[in-house]
């Protein structure tokens, strides 16, 4: 389900685990590797395509396990879309980050390609500011030379002010550590 506001919410108290990052991060493509379902959820070369906080439910273990929802959120940073929609995007995001009992914890993404942006680092400080479980996982990681990818995640680490526990790097297109970063998720969604 998609929400534009936050009166159109679930209301079963399911855990929420929420993924922040630019504009064409990956969190989509992160969505489709780790649950196994290609176009589950909707990806784009166009930076703003996800308008509106995007639910999943995830049955971790099947059906018969306990169900918690990824919320993909709209991405920061730039897209071709009117001020006043990144404007209510903005709004959204930070009602959501700011008053959701249900949110566990926030994953937020970072293209390893690059070291961490001004906005990255904003968001990185807001969440810890307001004291929200983060995981920061490292996208794109095929991208770049594997001698590089640590170095990169250690610099991510560093701007972004968490331990360097709380890392994971990532490829969706080759799946490189996405039974680690399952692992951590999974912990993530237990202590909801």
């Amino acid at each position: 389900m998609s929400a534009n506001n936050i009166s159109q919410l679930p209301t079963d108290g399911l855990v929420e685990i929420a993924l922040a990052g630019r504009s064409n991060v990956g969190k989509s493509s992160m969505i489709n590797r780790l649950v196994g379902k290609r176009g589950l959820a909707r990806t784009s070369n166009t930076p703003g395509r996800t308008q509106s906080l995007n639910y999943y439910r995830i049955y971790p273990n099947g059906k018969n396990s306990k169900p918690f929802y990824f919320v993909d959120m709209p991405g920061y940073g730039y897209a071709e879309v009117n001020k006043q929609k990144r404007g209510l995007w903005a709004a959204l995001i930070e009602k959501y980050l700011s008053e959701r009992k249900e949110l566990s914890a926030v994953i937020q993404l970072v293209d390893l390609r690059h070291s961490p942006q001004p906005l990255d680092i904003q968001m990185a400080d807001w969440l810890n500011h307001f004291g929200h479980n983060f995981l920061v996982v490292g996208t794109k990681a095929d991208k770049i030379a594997k001698t590089k990818v640590d170095d990169q995640m250690l610099i991510a680490a560093e701007q972004l002010n968490v331990d360097s526990i709380s890392t994971v790097s990532f490829s969706a297109q080759s799946g490189l550590n996405s039974d680690k970063l399952w692992k951590k998720i999974l912990e993530l969604s237990e202590n909801g």
